[in-house]
């Protein structure tokens, strides 16, 4: 197919370019005479004739951020697209590697040493019981109604306002009483207050109602009839157990949720109900979740996997790889649990800078793992630009080129034709940058207990 291309295309503009210099840059004017052409021919070149005219390549392609290539809206959106994958690429490359530096700073970890190696020692040396840190993912979405309007801009066949995209994860609807879902989703609707019962699952912490015989993962606050980190005296004066318990505990039970867990009991924090009898009328926010192997359809911000709607497949592929790239990813909550070793062989200089550390990782590390998120979007936008994004393009030249005979769109193809050999080169050289970042940061995560 591109061998056809080079040969209808090299043919019809050298067809062009003899028009060219047999008429000049207006395509309504009168035939010049011969000598004229030959004197246009003598002082500038048929070559020169064509740039003054527009009629030639542009100086700058896509390695130098120029996306206007062929002059064709639906080619050129491809280009631009492989544009803002190498500028995205490029700063969320550099997002991650300034977060890895500043948490090795914290640390006080060269560059070059082994992260994971050195923060275990810190550990063994100021903690006792080691680290434990508990995160939820980090959550991306798109903007539906961004993605519809620049595939609009692509394709007129694309209507804003009516279409929507395939969503494979959750739609944001808005938080009313009367708010549903079609039969492909389960309505999720979030509230919130300084403490709400909660039957649901709980984002922050659960007070809940423990038996005799029960076992409390976070702060014990009744009876611990084991060893307790911390007491408290009740109305009585008599001491109760107010903190970690290695026993049982009888009476309630908090812990701290940095992912969603269930509660069943008080939730200070997020409490989120799926299929609420009520609607979701004073919630802060709800979403319709499509079923496993379902879609719904989305015209806000949509989570998981999406499809644009059914446009030319050059501004489909465009549509979706620039929605990827331009992801919006949440900072997930963190619990960072430890306790500090005492006695008198502590450096306790070393000590403080060490929690001090900890205490700057509670805003680094979901920061780090926010950009991860994105890191790994934007990486499929690039495979999707190259795969399935260069397929389309390269139809759509073949299919304008046997179509038209116009001097100008035929160059501009040319050129595009051309430029289409620097799209994998180019997504290469950025995607390269970003896999190094990504390797780099997921030592550091997993030296936390982070999963990549």
């Amino acid at each position: 197919m591109m061998r056809f291309q080079y040969r209808l295309i090299a043919r019809a503009t050298a067809a062009s370019m003899f028009a060219l210099a047999a008429v000049g840059c207006s395509e309504t004017a009168a035939p010049p005479q011969q000598p004229q052409v030959a004197v246009a021919e003598q002082q500038l070149g048929v070559a020169d004739l064509a740039k003054q005219c527009g009629l030639s390549c542009p100086d700058k392609g896509i390695a130098q951020g120029n996306a206007q290539i062929s002059g064709v809206a639906s080619v050129d959106a491809f280009f631009s697209s492989v544009v803002n994958f190498q500028n995205t690429a490029s700063g969320v490359s550099g997002d991650i590697d300034a977060q890895l530096q500043a948490i090795r700073g914290d640390f006080g970890i060269a560059a070059d040493a082994d992260f994971k190696a050195s923060l275990d020692a810190q550990i063994a040396a100021n903690l006792s019981g080691g680290l434990k840190i508990d995160a939820e993912p980090a959550k991306c979405s798109v903007d539906a109604q961004a993605t519809i309007k620049a595939e609009a801009r692509c394709d007129a066949t694309v209507t804003p306002g009516t279409a929507k995209v395939d969503c494979k994860g959750g739609c944001d609807v808005k938080a009313t009483a009367d708010v549903t879902c079609d039969a492909s989703a389960d309505l999720k609707c979030t509230v919130t207050a300084p403490s709400v019962a909660c039957t649901g699952m709980c984002k922050g912490s659960c007070t809940a109602d423990v038996s005799a015989d029960g076992s409390c993962s976070g702060s014990c606050q009744g009876t611990c009839d084991a060893d307790c980190d911390a007491y408290v005296k009740d109305a009585s004066g008599a001491l109760k157990c107010n903190g970690k318990c290695t026993g049982k505990c009888a009476g309630k039970c908090k812990a701290e949720f940095a992912a969603e867990a269930s509660c069943g009991g008080t939730c200070e924090g997020e409490c989120t109900v799926t299929k609420p009898s009520g609607g979701c009328e004073g919630g802060i926010k709800a979403s319709c979740e499509a079923h496993a192997g379902a879609s719904v359809k989305c015209d806000a911000k949509c989570t998981g996997e999406f499809e644009p709607p059914t446009a030319k497949a050059e501004c489909q592929a465009s549509a979706k790889a620039d929605a990827k790239v331009n992801v919006q990813c949440t900072p997930p909550r963190i619990a960072i649990n430890y306790r500090l070793k005492a006695g008198a062989g502590v450096d306790v200089a070393a000590q403080a800078k060490f929690v001090a550390g900890l205490k700057n990782l509670q805003v680094r590390l979901p920061a780090l793992m926010a950009s991860l998120k994105r890191a790994k979007s934007v990486s499929d936008a690039g495979a999707g630009l190259v795969d399935a994004g260069k397929v389309a393009v390269t139809g759509s030249i073949d299919a304008a080129a046997k179509a038209t005979t116009d001097v100008k769109l035929v160059i501009g193809l040319g050129c595009a034709v051309t430029e289409l050999k620097n799209v994998e080169t180019a997504i290469t050289t950025a995607g390269a940058s970003l896999a190094g970042s990504l390797t780099a940061a997921g030592k550091v995560t997993t030296a936390f207990g982070i999963a990549g």
